[in-house]
């Protein structure tokens, strides 16, 4: 009994002493799992009465987060998940952070919330406050809606601003503010183009390589639209046109030959516009360009074998043809030679308002043009309609297109980022052309070239500006490019109807792309929709980079209505990398009239003409660079209307022109030249300036070095419009040239100024109205008897060594109270001197007798009289003086 005893209180202990080892074990296990210090508080050993209430109360502390507890959440794998109850919390191993949770991830938080186990924030169901705090990482948008600002009405970013100011962290391709960014509508300032297979009517196309293409992106296919809508022009014509009397030329070189011009032959070697030969055969053809891209049939080869061996501004051919309804644009295929294989030569806008037209266009040998399809062959016949789509769908290399092509066979395709650029201008103009709706500036970041195949569409905007993202200083590179890629000849831009508007920034250099016939078209012509009571004015150009094209800037060229008050600064109308130039730099008024034009520095280079002037009330020119231009400024129509306008060169330079004007009309108004550099060299014997209408020269360095004849023309001699000159140096002793084909000195060398009354007689010896000095015209020496003009200055030289002549005083022209002055010198002793007789009214000599006149070799009588409007009244005479 006891020795069992003994052995159940050993078990006993035995039992006893591996509890407390247990014990120790598993409060040492439990010690190294628990939190650090702080991060909870323990519940304590309550004893004695109460200790019951106390261990419930400490427990409901801790649930209820007075006390802090760390508890470990049951961790589940998402195919464990329980069923969703509202409020239970797991954190689920493998699940993703997602909205309903999803398995596949290293793990998240699963919180049973409206039905469902969700492991992501659920929608934001108000306002987000970030607190002053950043939002990092967000993806690229790829739908609307899904990142800030993309293309939502009214979701524009205001007050922003970059820290690093080296502009890396601009945001791009947003529009904010009201100005509108390009590539925000979806320009892709792209020039990839891919070779599109096309089979018509099928709107699937396959490319060779899909590059940079996408859906939603505009694209232009060459010549895969509809059939050609253009015309072959009709009755074309080859002319030699040329000076009348070569090498000393007359104030025409537009004269045909069956008035004594056509081809000329001279015998100035060393000049560039020599031509030794009027025997070559010239050949022409035609193409008229739709609006839509389509090309008409070339014309028949029409030829002349009376050409000059050079063609210039001496000797030039004169294409005519009449124009069509369709046509836009004229593409002039041309060769010299027997048999031989016309290649493009110019691209001319149509002139005035689409239809049968009279249309020319004058070859001084200069070649320009280019096309990015045919380069400059000619097709043998009519070429379709480019296609103007949208990409619908891309799959591999196959694109579809919201429009199908009508043609079968290869095409080249573009990106066309006109419709976007035209998007965002439509954004901020109503296109009424009522004084336009909205307003505000469309940009272009840079750097980019942005390829239009359509034109940019301005019209009836108010205040809306076309310029390059950010300020810029200066010329700047002009690192935004519109190449154009539409119909060769087409129109860039065009404004029509557009005031208070404003293009700054960009280039459109012509180097690569088709060419175009105009780049910026200004005009104010009425649609024919209502709302056409906007005037095109105050439009402001600067810093542009315009290369080849038929004519860089067009103005009023079919309006009824004047286009007025435009500004154009450092805009560079430029013969570019290419070297062709175009045909005209600009060109002032057609059908209608424009006021008050400026341009304002910059440069014209590498034009036929600088300056196409037809109808203006005002147009000056201030700092302008003119260099290597045919022609600088040619006036073809009225210039200033009736006798209202002026056109006035300012701090210009000329270099290297045949003329700098070249005025063939003498309508009223005037020509200034101040405080410019003429160094042109002219063809032989030619003109600098061909001048029909009254023209102040002032303060300027005309004639180059002196090398060759300066030949100012005043026309056709006598001239009831001269020349005033003053205070100006000329490489050229004796200037002036009347134009006769004579090649001597004009009688009318001016050496002052003069104004010009309002019955069109000029009053010699006047500057605003104060004192000058008085020079005189010298009529030479006579041997019979004579009249004495004073229409075009009030002083007379006239010599004499025959007896007994009369000279008769001319009154033509004067106005009351007039003073002349007669210089009378005898060049040989004669047996009587000359006497004076008048045209009208009587001569009331001092005293009652009229002067006896010095009869010794080198005497010399002058005699000064007043014209009142009835009689001569004389006031003064000295004879005999040697």
């Amino acid at each position: 009994m006891g020795g069992m005893v003994r052995n159940f209180r050993a078990k006993i202990r035995s039992v006893t002493i591996a509890a407390m080892i247990l014990i120790v074990a598993s409060a040492n296990a439990r010690a190294q799992n628990l939190p650090p210090p702080g991060a909870y508080q323990p519940i304590p050993n309550f004893t004695g009465v109460g200790a019951g209430l106390q261990f419930r109360e400490a427990i409901n502390q801790r649930f209820s987060g007075t006390q802090p507890i760390a508890p470990s959440i049951v961790t589940p794998t998402y195919a464990n998940l329980p069923t969703e109850q509202d409020g239970m919390l797991f954190y689920c191993k493998d699940c993703r952070s997602a909205t309903p949770c999803v398995s596949g991830g290293a793990g998240a938080w699963a919180l049973g919330t409206r039905g469902q186990w969700a492991c992501a924030g659920a929608a934001l169901e108000a306002a987000l406050n970030a607190n002053s705090n950043k939002i990092s990482n967000l993806a690229s948008a790829t739908v609307s809606g899904d990142a800030i600002a993309f293309g939502q009405t009214g979701a524009q970013l205001n007050t922003l601003s970059g820290a690093k100011l080296d502009g890396s962290d601009a945001i791009a391709n947003v529009s904010l503010n009201g100005v509108k960014n390009v590539r925000a509508f979806g320009a892709t300032g792209s020039l990839t183009t891919a070779s599109a297979t096309t089979a018509g009517g099928n709107a699937t196309v396959t490319v060779n390589a899909i590059g940079d293409f996408k859906i939603g992106n505009w694209v232009k296919i060459d010549h895969a639209g509809a059939a050609s809508d253009a015309n072959t022009p009709t009755g074309v014509t080859v002319v030699p046109n040329s000076y009348s009397m070569n090498p000393n030329p007359t104030s025409s070189i537009t004269t045909t030959l069956t008035n004594g011009g056509g081809c000329q032959v001279d015998s100035a070697a060393t000049n560039p516009a020599h031509n030794s030969a009027c025997n070559v055969s010239y050949t022409y053809q035609i193409v008229g360009v739709s609006q839509g891209g389509g090309w008409s049939a070339p014309t028949g080869a029409v030829s002349t074998s009376a050409g000059p061996a050079t063609l210039s501004t001496n000797n030039n051919l004169v294409v005519s043809w009449t124009g069509a309804v369709n046509d836009i644009a004229y593409l002039i295929y041309s060769c010299s030679g027997a048999s031989c294989t016309p290649s493009l030569h110019a691209v001319v806008p149509h002139a005035q308002a689409p239809g049968s037209t009279a249309e020319s266009y004058r070859d001084f040998g200069h070649a320009f043009g280019n096309d990015e399809d045919f380069g400059t062959a000619m097709p043998a016949a009519a070429t379709a309609q480019d296609l103007f789509a949208q990409i619908t769908g891309v799959s591999g290399v196959s694109v579809t297109l919201s429009i199908a092509p009508a043609q079968t066979g290869s095409f080249t395709m573009r990106h066309d980022d006109s419709v976007p650029i035209n998007a965002a201008i439509s954004s901020i103009c109503s296109h009424t052309a009522a004084g336009g709706t909205v307003g505000g500036i469309v940009e272009f970041p840079a750097t980019s070239a942005y390829p239009l195949g359509q034109s940019l569409n301005l019209y009836g905007c108010w205040g809306v500006t076309l310029a390059l993202t950010g300020a810029q200083n200066g010329d700047g590179g002009h690192p935004v490019e519109l190449e154009w890629h539409g119909a060769t000849g087409g129109i860039v831009i065009n404004m029509n109807k557009a005031a208070d508007s404003r293009i700054a920034g960009l280039s459109v250099s012509g180097i690569n792309g088709n060419t175009a016939g105009v780049i910026i078209d200004i005009d104010n012509y009425a649609t024919g929709g209502g709302g056409d009571g906007l005037a095109t004015q105050h439009d402001t150009f600067e810093r542009l980079e315009l290369g080849r094209a038929g004519i860089g800037i067009r103005v009023a060229n079919r309006s009824s209505g004047n286009v007025q008050d435009l500004s154009f600064r450092d805009v560079q109308v430029s013969n570019p990398s290419n070297g062709q130039g175009g045909m005209w730099g600009y060109f002032f008024g057609g059908s209608g009239q424009t006021y008050n034009e400026e341009i304002r520095g910059g440069l014209i280079e590498g034009r036929d003409v600088a300056i196409m002037s037809a109808f203006v009330g005002q147009l000056e020119i201030y700092g302008t660079d003119f260099e290597q231009n045919k022609i600088e400024a040619w006036t073809t129509d009225r210039f200033g209307g009736g006798a209202d306008g002026n056109m006035m060169f300012s701090g210009v330079t000329s270099e290297g022109a045949q003329y700098f004007i070249f005025d063939p009309n003498n309508t009223g108004s005037n020509f200034i030249i101040d405080a410019s550099r003429i160094a042109d060299a002219p063809g032989p014997n030619g003109f600098l300036m061909q001048l029909n209408r009254p023209t102040a020269i002032k303060s300027s360095w005309l004639c180059g070095g002196g090398t060759t004849i300066c030949g100012i023309s005043n026309g056709n001699a006598p001239s009831p419009q001269p020349i005033f000159s003053m205070q100006n140096s000329y490489g050229d002793a004796s200037p002036f040239r009347n134009g006769d084909g004579s090649n001597a000195p004009d009688t009318m060398t001016f050496t002052e100024f003069g104004d010009a009354l309002a019955s069109g007689v000029v009053r010699v010896g006047y500057l605003n109205h104060a004192p000058s000095i008085e020079a005189c015209s010298n009529a030479g020496t006579v041997a019979v008897n004579t009249t004495i003009a004073f229409s075009t200055n009030s002083c007379q030289k006239i010599s004499t060594a025959t007896t007994g002549l009369t000279y008769t005083l001319s009154t033509t022209g004067l106005v009351a109270d007039q003073v002349v002055t007669i210089e009378s010198y005898i060049t040989g002793a004669i047996a009587a001197g000359p006497a004076f007789a008048t045209t009208s009214g009587a001569i009331k000599w001092t005293g009652g007798a009229a002067p006896t006149s010095s009869i010794a070799s080198g005497a010399v009588d002058v005699v000064r009289l007043k014209w009142d409007g009835a009689n001569w009244l004389e006031i003064s005479r000295s004879l005999g003086d040697h």
